[in-house]
């Protein structure tokens, strides 16, 4: 038979333990932003960026997302920016403006990708130019299998669009990019439908951006932005993902010069493994709580406050 005093003493356990978890949660876990267009974002130590960008198909209903813009800015030693805006209601807005947005040739991708899942498991060497793998394999900028970002196929073209609604720049698919739309009504006639677990490659020579015989920070931002639609091609939501990510990179130049005046010359750089990202998947703007110090304290005083609770739950079996 089990004492009143053993039942105490396992309640105040169960609680302090339930103290610490619940903190846990809230101070380190983030929130399900159940986001239907995401990215990722990749960086090769040459400089090379690899933008991934999918639909996972999310909330239920959703026939396919429309990509009406993308966008990707690339500064170094100065600020790359994306404002990412997604909204939900009688107007759906959605948009992702980047400054400085890379030129069109500057920029290549890759035809449709179905990959099974969004984000796919991706295999990603950061050597050189890069390479990205995932069922299929890319390498660098320059890598046979990718086409101009303004090319007309295998996905409708992409061309420079200076405003976005008055938001700034982005990439418009086949023209002029719709970034504002009246819910329930035809989805609009640019951009590209992505079917659930599909996705494009944009890659951009972030190289170009590198001064030679230099150190520096190279700022990359970017995102993509689009409708929700059903299988009456009914826009229905918004939905976007944007990233900011920052790398330290130092370059060096080699130069030989042999007795014929034949000269040649080399370029070599390197990222160091300092990299900060900062992630924006949303339907409707989402805050994700990050553990910063007052969070760590929290925590640990609600440990701490749970290994009391036990000390005085065993004393009072005594």
């Amino acid at each position: 038979m089990i004492s009143a005093t053993t039942v105490r003493f396992r309640k105040k356990l169960v609680l302090s333990l339930l103290v610490p978890i619940f903190l846990v949660g809230w101070v380190i876990g983030p929130m399900n932003a159940e986001a239907r267009v995401q990215q990722r974002i990749d960086i090769a130590s040459d400089g090379t960026v690899y933008q991934y960008i999918c639909s996972d198909g999310e909330p239920p209903g959703t026939n396919h997302d429309r990509f009406t813009n993308v966008s990707m800015a690339i500064a170094f030693n100065a600020a790359a920016t994306v404002v990412q805006t997604v909204s939900s209601g009688a107007t759906l807005i959605a948009k992702v403006p980047a400054n400085p947005l890379v030129p069109l040739a500057q920029a290549k991708r890759s035809g449709l990708l179905n990959l099974g899942d969004c984000v796919p498991a991706i295999v990603f060497n950061s050597a050189g130019g890069g390479s990205w793998t995932s069922g299929v394999s890319f390498s660098g900028f320059n890598d046979p299998g990718l086409t101009l970002i303004a090319a007309a196929a295998p996905v409708a073209n992409i061309t420079n669009t200076a405003d976005c609604d008055g938001a700034g720049d982005v990439y418009g698919f086949g023209g002029t990019a719709t970034c504002s739309k009246l819910v329930n009504t035809l989805e609009p006639a640019d951009g590209a439908s992505i079917q659930d677990n599909a996705g494009v490659l944009f890659v951009y020579n972030g190289a170009s951006f590198i001064p030679a015989n230099t150190a520096g920070t190279l700022n990359v931002a970017g995102g993509a932005a689009g409708f929700d639609a059903d299988a009456a091609n009914l826009v229905t939501d918004a939905t976007g993902d944007s990233d900011t990510i920052s790398i330290l990179v130092t370059t060096t130049s080699t130069t030989s010069t042999s007795s014929t005046t034949t000269t040649s010359s080399t370029t070599s750089t390197t990222t160091s493994t300092s990299t900060t990202t900062s992630t924006t998947p949303t339907t409707t703007p989402v805050t994700i709580p990050t553990a910063g110090n007052w969070g760590i304290a929290i925590l640990a005083l609600a440990f701490l406050g749970a290994i009391g609770w036990m000390l005085r739950a065993r004393r009072s079996l005594r």
